[in-house]
């Protein structure tokens, strides 16, 4: 974190002093744009964190940021994206930082079309693509399964104990939103989903596959740190029609087409503005890209504590954070919360 060292005079001591009376911050702790930290410890930032080290990477910049910038105390919980719904609802979540509008309709329409608590508060920046994925390497030895058609009557060729009869596909954490075996049995292929368990189980399980050269079928993403490690091939599915977007929002067990793509966007409990003004401001202004997002990711995964691989990144990154920073300080001394203008998810 940088720090500016005050100028023991008169004149810097009175200013501060003004400063502290006006807007209510502290004069002992400058921050890194020359307005000094505010102390907002008294209110407490409670943040989602889902079960993907994306998700970990957010918040992990948006805590040091609240808490280095802004002076608020801020509080993480590991919570199903299901689940954060709710909590978010009844004010046990203040903000989750990154859903996934293609698998969250049905929570869209719950609780923020209906205005049930939550607020969609904007895109982070990030945009997303769930899908079907094997290694390259298969691909190359195997042209057809690139396509679902191809993978069709081949099923066996990724039968594992756990699948029985049919051929797997590896999903992650069984908290995660997919339409995985809905699309399977739609279009009348032979597999079975298996849940690794955990983002690092399904990582585990395609390093294993990859140094083997063996056959493997996997939910997985973009972005992530791992497309970068392994060459990934996303298997074409059908395209999107109405009726699957109709099927996501009202009986996901019909759904039989390809994810679509997903600009992601951040949610937060409907009363942050009143509770939090310069919290809300900075969350609100929060957008970062697939490649700021997969760096901080990438530490994380590699075994350095989240608000370590936060602090990398803001250092290495001022001019991406501080417009955030200056937004929510100029609420912080009493300019107007800004209002939010966002469209709801395709």
């Amino acid at each position: 974190m940088i720090r500016r060292h005050l100028r023991a005079s008169f004149a810097a001591l009175a200013a501060i002093t003004l400063l502290a009376a006006c807007s209510n911050v502290s004069s002992s702790s400058p921050g890194a744009s020359g307005a000094a930290v505010p102390d907002n410890s008294g209110t407490t930032i409670n943040l989602a964190i889902n079960a993907w080290e994306g998700s970990a990477a957010n918040v992990a910049v948006a805590q040091a940021l609240l808490q280095d910038k802004l002076g608020y105390t801020v509080e993480t919980k590991n919570i199903d994206e299901y689940a954060q719904f709710p909590a978010l609802a009844n004010g046990t979540l203040d903000a989750t930082l990154e859903v996934w509008p293609s698998v969250h309709p049905k929570d869209y329409a719950k609780y923020i079309q209906s205005g049930n608590g939550v607020i969609d508060a904007g895109l982070n920046g990030v945009t997303g693509q769930i899908g079907w994925f094997v290694p390259t390497y298969l691909v190359q030895a195997h042209p057809e399964l690139a396509t679902w058609e191809g993978i069709k009557g081949d099923e066996s060729m990724f039968q594992t104990a756990e699948s029985g009869s049919s051929g797997q596909i590896l999903d992650g954490d069984p908290s995660y939103g997919t339409y995985d075996q809905a699309i399977a049995d739609n279009l009348g292929l032979n597999l079975k989903v298996v849940y690794g368990g955990s983002e690092q189980a399904e990582l585990t399980a395609l390093n294993t596959a990859y140094q083997k050269q063996a056959p493997i079928l996997m939910y997985f993403w973009t972005p992530h740190w791992a497309q970068a490690k392994y060459d990934l091939t996303m298997v074409k599915l059908p395209d999107i029609t109405q009726t699957c977007t109709d099927a996501a929002a009202n009986d996901p067990s019909k759904y039989a087409c390809a994810y679509p793509q997903d600009p992601l966007y951040k949610a937060f409990n409907q009363d942050l503005a009143t509770k939090a003004p310069a919290a809300f401001t900075l969350l609100s202004a929060m957008k970062w890209t697939n490649d700021d997002q997969d760096s901080v990711a990438l530490d994380i995964h590699s075994g350095m504590e989240p608000l370590q691989a936060a602090e990398k990144w803001i250092d290495a990154n001022p001019t991406v954070w501080q417009p955030w920073v200056d937004a929510a300080l100029a609420v912080q001394n009493g300019s107007p919360v800004p209002s939010l203008s966002v469209a709801p998810p395709a």
